[in-house]
Formats: C-alpha cells, structure tokens, sequence
C-alpha cells in the first residue's frame, strides 16, 4: 500500500495487492478506476450522507415509540428492530455487496453455532470447520489475486485483480469468528437471532471497528434502550466532535497537504523525514478518529463500545504502542492466537510473537510489504522484550523517543510495496552526509517549499500539540481523551471544524480493511 500525495498528485500504487489505492483527493481507486468517497458515504462519519441518513431513522424510532411502544419491553423491542435496520440499510446503501457478504457471513455463523449448541462432543472440529468457511469470502475478495499471483505467477489473474473488496469485511469476519470461539468453546448459549444480527452489524463499529467481543457488546444490545442519561448524552456528543476534528481538522488536512514522495535521486533526507512523519500522524488521526465518533455515537445510544486507541503516540516502549493501537485487534490476536500458541509460557514464546505480528500484517492487507511489516514490529517486540528479561530499561524520555522514531520508520513499510524503494530511502535517511546544511539550503530554496511551509507544518504542528494534550490528559485522568472533553475546548473544534478542513475529505483508510 503506499498512501502518499504529492505535490504533481501522480498516480499511486495500488493498495491490498492491486485492489485499492488514495489518490490525493481522497477518492478510492480499483485497480485504476477511480471511484467516488460517496461509495462510502453511508458510513462514513465525515460524510454529510450518513447525518442525513441516520437523524431521520431516529427521528423515525422516537416516533413509532411514541405511537407503539406503549411498555418499556415494547420500546426495547422496537429499538432491537430498529437499530438493525438502520445497521442493515446503511450497508445496502453504501455497498450491495458488503451488505451481501455480511449477511452470508453471519447467517452461516449463527446457523452453525445453533445446530452444535446441543452437542457435547465435536465442538472443536465443528469450530475449525465453520473458521475455514467464514474465512473463504475473506480469502477470496482480499487475497484472492495475491495467493494465486503469487502461485502462478505466469497466468492472467484479472479476474481476481479486479474485484471490489466488501467494505470492512475483515473487521466483521473477526468479530463473527470471535463469538464462535466463545460460543462453542466455553459453551455459552446461542442468543436470539435479532440480538446476534445487532452485535455483528451495530452500525458504529461494523465497517471498521472496534472488533467487539461478545461478553462486552451483546448484553447492552440485548438491553438496548437507547436512552441515555444527560451526562452519556452529552460525553457522546463530545466524543464525536472530538472524532470528527481528528479526522477533518488533522488527518485530512495532512491528506490534502502531503509534501509528497520524489524519487530518491531527487529526496532529500529532510523531506522523506517529514513524509513519514506526515503519515505517522495522518494514519493515527484518521483511524482514531473513525473510533472516537463510533464511541461517541454509540455512547448516545447508551451503548458503550471499546475505546480503540488509547493515544500510542505517548508510549515509552513498543510493547505498550501496540497495546495502545488498535486495541481490538491486539486484544483479538491475543486472546485467539497468542495465547492458543503457548503465548510467553512456552520456551518458543519468540517464535509465537513473530507469528502473531505476521498474521497482523497480513490481516491489514495483500501484499508482502504488509508481512515485511509485520515482521519487523515482531522482531522490535522480541528485542525489547530479551532487553526487558534482562533488566535493562531506558529512561520515559528515551523511551519515548526511540519508539516513536522506530514507528515513524516502520510506517514506511506499511505504505510502500516496492522494496527497492524502501531499500534506498532508509539508506539515505541513515547517511550522515545527508544532513549537511547544503542539502537544507537546496530545500528550501526550492520553489514548492513555501508550499510546504504553508500547508505542511500547520496540521503537523496541531498534531504535535494534540500528542501533548494527550500525554497531560493520560497523566493527570489516566485518560487520554478526558482533556478534550472540556466544554470549552469542544467549543473550539466545533469552530475549527467550520474554517480548517480542506476542500475535498478523504474516506477513512482503514475502509480498506
């Protein structure tokens, strides 16, 4: 995958083996046709769409409440009804064929997990056989094209190139997948078949997270009354603003802004530095962005959903960044492959993080450089933790700065697929006669550099401000996010989220996963 806007906007490579790219705009590509951000618009929660969409379905539900749910346990059966369809509706309308797979997925889940409910033996080899088929839509639309291009190289694989990955497929897939190993595994009974639907669909958090487990997500769907008190109310609506402004305020304007990728004979080390560190901030803030507006929107209906980061920039080790990022996910390999593995009991407890991390990797998309990716944060995981057994520990400052300049080179394995490239960028980004204030004064005297200076450094510099807010807020309330909830400061997004977001938003770029 390779995420990057340059200053000409020249084509980029394709993204998840062929299948998706971002051209600097902000639109989606497959495989070269360009295709609109409204593809998406029904959910996505920067896109005017989906407030349209969704305030008239609640509108709706008050109503027929109103009219009909004369009981509390009429009301909250209307709500269960209700918020499917709204779940359901919003995929159709976005994507056919997500809404297609979706259904195909959990209708296979929930009718399998029902039929070995009464069975006493079996389970096991029931669960792997049912994880294979809930993987072959995956294996399919996602990495179809990259294993048969790989294994026959020499053969015309178009067919596969060209197909158009459901929407956040991999996020439903593991949560589906998720609630089968703790059905069947620990026995726990099969919910209604309205209760199942609201866990995988609950329309926040289905096309991209967070990857809900069934004991925190099921019992509030189950009890969904959709009437929060004042304060959740409130705190909902914070957070989405808060979401929104990560996304409209920070991401979007490092989209729109990026200083660009050259080829590495015209690069300088100064720029290919502010590159990465450019996406470094534009993935997290995209990505939180997305799971602090789905918190908050789920919290506004009285639903509370796992906080899916919990500001990794701030970390002072690489172990705690990836407890941090994507917490979901980390919680998810964990506790389904991790620990089956042995996890840190085992004399091969290296072995097992590097499988886990290469699984990651290829989780987040079709390509080697994803498993390149992800091996080189298994790798930097094992070392820090030989560094840890044995005692020795950096100071927090250090600490700090070593994991964020690890993950701001780490990153460029995630956004680059050609080798080669990487290859020569990390040698010029480590030569010590790249630095040389010659090579400085022949950047800026460039004439793109006013550009940069203009529209490059101010969301770098607000990202670097929100990073610090961050670090406050986790010391002082042990969370991250509290500070931002000051009516004040919500005030001030509400106003910069009117004057400081670029003309044209780009989806969110975890959609593609």
């Amino acid at each position: 995958m390779r995420v990057l806007e340059s200053l000409t906007r020249e084509d980029l490579r394709d993204m998840n083996g062929g299948h998706i790219n971002l051209d600097g705009c902000g639109g989606f590509h497959y495989n070269g046709l360009a295709r609109s951000p409204s593809l998406f618009g029904l959910m996505d929660f920067s896109a005017l769409n989906f407030w349209l969409t969704l305030i008239p379905f609640l509108l709706l539900l008050a109503l027929v409440n109103k009219c009909i749910g004369r009981d509390e346990a009429s009301r909250r059966r209307n709500n269960r009804y209700f918020i499917l369809l709204t779940s359901l509706t919003l995929l159709g309308i976005a994507s056919t064929l997500t809404l297609l797979i979706f259904c195909l997925v959990a209708i296979v889940a929930y009718v399998i997990c029902r039929a070995a409910e009464p069975l006493q033996r079996g389970r096991r080899l029931i669960l792997g056989l049912l994880i294979a088929l809930l993987l072959l839509p995956l294996l399919y639309y996602k990495y179809g094209y990259f294993i048969c291009s790989n294994l026959e190289p020499d053969r015309d694989w178009d067919t596969l190139r060209h197909l158009v990955i459901p929407i956040g497929i991999s996020f439903y897939t593991f949560q589906i997948i998720g609630f089968c190993i703790d059905t069947l595994i620990r026995r726990l009974p099969v919910p209604g078949f309205i209760d199942y639907m609201n866990f995988c669909s609950f329309f926040p958090q289905i096309v991209a997270g967070p990857i809900e487990r069934r004991d925190d997500l099921l019992p509030q769907v189950r009890e969904m009354k959709l009437r929060p008190d004042e304060t959740s109310l409130v705190q909902g609506i914070s957070y989405v603003i808060l979401g929104l402004f990560f996304k409209g305020c920070v991401a979007d304007n490092l989209a729109a802004n990026f200083p660009g990728a050259r080829d590495v004979e015209q690069q300088s080390a100064y720029l290919l530095w502010l590159n990465n560190l450019s996406f470094t901030f534009r993935i997290y803030f995209d990505f939180a962005g997305y799971g602090l507006t789905a918190y908050g929107l789920g919290k506004c209906m009285g639903i509370k959903l796992r906080l899916n980061f919990l500001s990794p920039y701030t970390s002072t080790n690489v172990s705690e960044f990836w407890r941090r990022w994507h917490t979901s996910l980390t919680l998810w390999f964990r506790d389904y492959i991790y620990f089956p593995l042995g996890g840190s009991r085992t004399k091969r407890w290296a072995l097992n993080i590097l499988i886990v991390f290469l699984i990651s990797g290829l989780w987040h998309g079709a390509n080697w450089n994803f498993i390149v990716w992800g091996a080189v944060i298994g790798i930097t995981m094992i070392i820090h933790r030989i560094f840890r057994k044995r005692g020795h520990q950096l100071p927090s400052w250090a600490g700090w700065l070593l994991t964020f300049l690890c993950t701001v080179v780490i990153w460029m394995f995630f956004y680059e697929q050609d080798f080669s490239v990487i290859a020569a960028r990390m040698q010029l980004m480590f030569r010590s006669d790249a630095y040389g204030i010659h090579h400085l004064a022949a950047l800026v005297s460039e004439k793109e550099f006013a550009y940069l200076i203009a529209g490059a450094l101010p969301p770098l510099l607000l990202s670097l401000l929100i990073i610090i807010a961050e670090a406050i807020s986790q010391r002082r309330y042990e969370d991250p996010y509290r500070i931002f909830l000051n009516p004040w400061i919500v005030g001030l997004m509400v106003f910069m989220l009117t004057i400081y977001t670029p003309g044209v938003a780009s989806p969110f770029i975890y959609f593609a996963f």
